[in-house]
């Protein structure tokens, strides 16, 4: 006879519930509550925030980032020595990162553009 395996179970979740649960294991309840009240609180002022051990930076940045997004807040962050520092972004830091990104990538496209033609030249 084979094995039956348990039937499977559903169950109806409110949509907003589900975003937020599909987050839930690659960050601390705790640290996400405490994250979203922090950048609720930004006006004209900036957060230094240390990094736990044991934490990349850049974790951390991603979770501030994707805090911020789902708030619809533009943040700026910055790395220091020992943690972080972030800011609510102005239109000025707007407007630079923007700068900032078109450079970068006109650097790229030149970048492959030059590797593809030494790649044809060899080929």
């Amino acid at each position: 006879m084979a094995n039956q395996s348990p039937p499977i179970h559903f169950e109806d979740v409110p949509l907003d519930e589900a975003r937020r649960m599909g987050r839930g294991p690659r960050m601390d309840p705790q640290l996400y509550h405490d994250l979203k009240t922090k950048l609720q609180s930004l006006s004209d002022h900036a957060v230094r925030m240390t990094v736990p051990d044991g934490t990349n930076p850049q974790t951390m940045r991603n979770r501030i980032q994707r805090v911020a997004a789902e708030l619809g807040i533009p943040v700026t962050i910055r790395r220091m020595s020992g943690g972080l520092l972030f800011w609510r972004s102005s239109d000025a830091d707007i407007h630079q990162a923007r700068e900032v990104a078109t450079r970068l990538r006109t650097a790229q496209r030149r970048r492959q553009t030059s590797q593809a033609r030494r790649q044809r030249r060899r080929g």
